[in-house]
């Protein structure tokens, strides 16, 4: 009797390729209860569930509804941080109404920089004029202020 051995393919078996294992279920609920615990804190979160950060990715950008929850608890977690500091403003802390100044009041001129944006489809020449009591703190930087800074712009 003259059989030929059967040729299976790698992988699971047919009619399971597309079914999430028992494990990877139990995984991501343990990965989202304790990423609850940790206010959407990843790090934390993927140590105590015991998951590596790679598998954490391909979860996430794998499984839309995983990604969903994701970024609800992540959202909530920044509604909470948000609570705390409007709670800081509320008990007179300068320093937390200030900050909340800088993130939301940017408009009203709470800002520490000028954010700057070009669309341009060559390249631009800035000229940075220093103030006369500067150069000595821009030269240990190693910039020549004596030339223009030259920005190469590429299209996307």
């Amino acid at each position: 009797m003259n059989t030929k051995p059967v040729k299976r393919q790698a992988g699971r078996p047919p009619g399971t390729k597309n079914k999430p294992s028992k494990i990877k279920i139990k995984n991501k609920k343990l990965l989202l209860q304790t990423l609850e615990k940790e206010h959407g804190i990843l790090g934390p979160a993927l140590k105590v569930a015991g998951i590596s950060r790679s598998t954490f990715n391909n979860y996430y950008n794998q499984d839309p509804e995983f990604r969903l929850v994701i970024d609800e608890i992540r959202e909530g977690a920044i509604d909470f941080v948000e609570s705390e500091l409007v709670n800081q403003i509320k008990a007179k802390n300068t320093t937390a109404t200030i900050f909340y100044l800088k993130c939301k009041g940017r408009e009203h001129g709470w800002i520490d920089q000028q954010d700057m944006r070009i669309e341009a489809s060559s390249e631009i020449k800035i000229k940075y004029i220093v103030p006369e009591e500067e150069p000595k703190k821009l030269n240990q930087n190693n910039l020549d202020i004596t030339q223009p800074i030259v920005v190469s712009v590429k299209n996307n």
